[in-house]
């Protein structure tokens, strides 16, 4: 009776062996996709918010725009990202639209992962599609 207990002892030792690191690696890859996405999320929303601040024509010229939106940009990211580590800011803008180009790599494990978002911004007619969008209405305004 002894035997048959001692090999199912050990037979939970060797399973817990196995199980352990396998639920840690997972949970530290969920980590590291969790704060990936985050900062999906964030260089999505800077490029936007940057972006339509710059598409406006105020009489500015489109280096001007551009420098500006690059700069705002890149201040916004300089503080909210957690995986990212030296995000390349890139803007092109043309009469018609804005294109905006955000990338970098990750400082953790899969540093070959990359970050790569680019967002257009269309200048004709701006403030007809902002207002369409509804985004500038407050919850208790509706």
């Amino acid at each position: 009776m002894k035997r048959q207990w001692n090999r199912k002892k050990g037979r939970f030792v060797l399973e817990a062996s196995i199980l352990v690191p396998m639920i840690c690696i997972l949970l530290v890859y969920l980590v590291y996709f969790t704060l990936y996405t985050h900062d999906c999320a964030v260089v999505t929303h800077g490029i936007l918010e940057s972006g339509v601040k710059g598409i406006y024509r105020d009489g500015r010229s489109d280096e001007v725009i551009r420098e500006q939106m690059q700069e705002d940009l890149s201040r916004k990211l300089s503080g909210r990202l957690l995986w990212m580590e030296d995000a390349e800011v890139e803007v092109r803008v043309s009469p018609l639209q804005a294109e905006i180009k955000v990338s970098g790599k990750g400082r953790f494990l899969p540093a070959q992962i990359e970050i790569k978002t680019v967002e257009k911004l269309y200048r004709v007619r701006p403030c007809k599609v902002i207002r369409r969008s509804r985004w500038m209405i407050k919850s208790g305004e509706e």
